[in-house]
Formats: structure tokens, C-alpha cells, sequence
């Protein structure tokens, strides 16, 4: 999951050069507008939760009325040391121009700090989830970053924003454990290899159905800004009235109660992973004025 945050970091910085574009190509990145009843949904089995944001797409179609379609843009990780794509922004643009109306799970900030995936080439929805890091330990005497000694080295995903925050806020005051992907360190905290380590909820929760079990707490990190961030739904610029009427199916899903209820199917109702509040909106981008 954080390697898919500096992905849509990534997406902000890179022009996408499109006027002259054939939209009938494959390669394009402005096809022609899809007419179906049907809604179809990019699906990435990289994702850890990708069986909730399954779920969700289909709750979100039938709210509308619609069927739920999807293309499967990704399948799992084929072992634990091999990190996840990165999801560019040309690449994002020829999936919304051939292959789907709408990408689930893509991850945005809860605050300006960040640019947001809402500029001039993409819509992004209303968030439906806010999902954080959390420090997870197998000492029951280290439960945040204000009880972690300095001898006791703490995991975090190589190029991580947790590691990048620790290295620039923290310096000299903790022992640093890096791993190259967010498998890895789940793995190593599931079996004792590490003893604490701070990993995004749906990288744990998505791989270990109890902690309890393996010997693990997890809570919110306290102490790190930025921890806490948006899941959003990411559509192409020009279908405002579609993004109208999903950011309306979200919030009646809120509302009703049924996003907690499919969190609470896929055991993701923890700490660290709620629904968003109705009155939760995406921070307008620091690159594009996004006129709701």
C-alpha cells in the first residue's frame, strides 16, 4: 500500500501528452466514452482487501441501480519479497479510456501535505474509507513510538512514508529494521522475526486474520504526522455526473451502515480501518482546481 501512495504521489508529476491521440488505439489514453448499464470496476488482487473493494463496487452498482462489472487489472503478488507496481498515471489514463469506468481502492491524503489524485486528468470520489498505519509490537510493554527503546530496532517498508518520516523527524533517536515490501514485514512480525514494526492496516489486516494469535497488538501510530489517510474511487475527468452519482452511492452506504458491515464480513473492522464520516471530503489538489 505505500508504494502504491508514492505511485499517486507520481501521478501529480507526470504530463500526459494526449491531444493528438487516435482515441480507437489501444495505447491511448483518451478512448472513446463507454455506454453500458453496467458499471465496470478495475480490480487489483495486489491489493490486500481486494475481496472488500469487490464487495463494495458491487454495493456501490446496486445503490445506482446498475451491475457491477470487473476487469482484473492485477493478480496477486506472486511471493512476499516482490513489491507491489507502482500505478503511474499513464497507465491509469489508458485503463479508464479501455478498460473500466471507475478504480477502487486508490489511496489519497486527509490533508493538503500531499497532492491529491484530483487533478486535471482524474476525478477522484468522495473517500469511503480512512485507513492508517499502525505500530504493531510483540512486547506488551511497547505499544507506541514513546515506549520504543532505542535498542530495539523497528521494521518499516524500505521506501515507506513512515520510514521517510522517521528518518527526517527521528534521526539518531531509534534502531531502523528496513524490509524491502509490505509482505515482508507483515510475514516477519507474524513470525517473530521482528518485534515491532509500523505497516498501513490493510497491508496487515488484509494478510493475518487474527492478530491475537500470532502474538501481535496494533493501534493507530501516534507521534508521525500524516498517518491517516482517504481510500477513494478514481474515474476519468470527463464524467462528472457519474462521480455525482457515486459519491451519492457512498454516502448512502455510510450512512445505512453497510460499508461497516462489509468490513466487518472481511474481518477489517479493527483498529486502524473505519468507514469515513459523510462529512469527510477530498482536500482540493494543490495542482488543479477541482470544482465539485
Amino acid at each position: 500500500m505505500t508504494r502504491a501512495i508514492t505511485g499517486l504521489v507520481l501521478l501529480l508529476l507526470t504530463g500526459v501528452g494526449a491531444a493528438q491521440q487516435d482515441p480507437n488505439s489501444p495505447t491511448s489514453t483518451t478512448g472513446l466514452l463507454r455506454s453500458s448499464s453496467a458499471m465496470t470496476f478495475c480490480l487489483d488482487q495486489q491489493n490486500p482487501i481486494w475481496k472488500f473493494e469487490q464487495d463494495m463496487a458491487v454495493a456501490v452498482a446496486r445503490s445506482l441501480g446498475r451491475k457491477a462489472e470487473f476487469y482484473l487489472h492485477r493478480t496477486p503478488l506472486p511471493n512476499l519479497d516482490t513489491p507491489a507496481q507502482p500505478l503511474d498515471r499513464t497507465e491509469l489514463m489508458r485503463l479508464f479510456a479501455h478498460r473500466c469506468d471507475i478504480y477502487p481502492g486508490l489511496v489519497g491524503s486527509t490533508t493538503p501535505a500531499f497532492d491529491y489524485p484530483a487533478d486535471e486528468q482524474m476525478y477522484a470520489t468522495r473517500p469511503y474509507l480512512k485507513v492508517s498505519y499502525l505500530f504493531a509490537s510483540r512486547d506488551r510493554a511497547v505499544t507506541n513510538l514513546a515506549t520504543l527503546p532505542k535498542t530495539l530496532p523497528i521494521s518499516m517498508e524500505r521506501n515507506g512514508l513512515p520510514a521517510y518520516l522517521m528518518y527526517t523527524t527521528r534521526r539518531g533517536q531509534f534502531t531502523d529494521r528496513p524490509v524491502n515490501t509490505a509482505g515482508r514485514l507483515v510475514s516477519d512480525l507474524s513470525t517473530g522475526t521482528s518485534k515491532v514494526g509500523m505497516v498501513f492496516a490493510s497491508q496487515l489486516y488484509g494478510r493475518v486474520p487474527s492478530l491475537d494469535k500470532v502474538g501481535l497488538s496494533a493501534r493507530p501510530v501516534v507521534g508521525l504526522p500524516n498517518m491517516t489517510w482517504y481510500v477513494i474511487y478514481g474515474l476519468r475527468r470527463d464524467r462528472p455526473s457519474l462521480r455525482a452519482q457515486v459519491d451519492g452511492a457512498i454516502t448512502r452506504l455510510i450512512q445505512r451502515g453497510e460499508v461497516q458491515k462489509l468490513l466487518a464480513k472481511h474481518g477489517l473492522n479493527r483498529p486502524g480501518i473505519t468507514p469515513a464520516s459523510v462529512a469527510d471530503r477530498r482536500p482540493q489538489s494543490e495542482s488543479f482546481k477541482d470544482d465539485d
